[in-house]
């Protein structure tokens, strides 16, 4: 019994983790393809970051 818990276990965690790195090649994969198809790089700062928190905070606050 505990080992078939066990084996569930594995298996799902292991179905898990098989998702998520194809889902992480899949992104990159379509990133390198839009950047290829728009000819743009989207370069981001840590001003523009600064930015957007700032934005959301104040957002938040007038929001209650």
């Amino acid at each position: 019994m505990m080992t078939d818990g066990l084996q569930l276990m594995v298996i799902g965690m292991g179905v898990v983790f098989l998702f998520l790195v194809l889902l992480v090649i899949l992104m990159t994969v379509m990133t390198a393809v839009v950047q290829s198809v728009t000819k743009t790089k989207v370069e981001d700062s840590a001003a523009d970051r600064i930015a957007a928190v700032l934005a959301v905070v104040a957002a938040h606050r007038r929001n209650g």
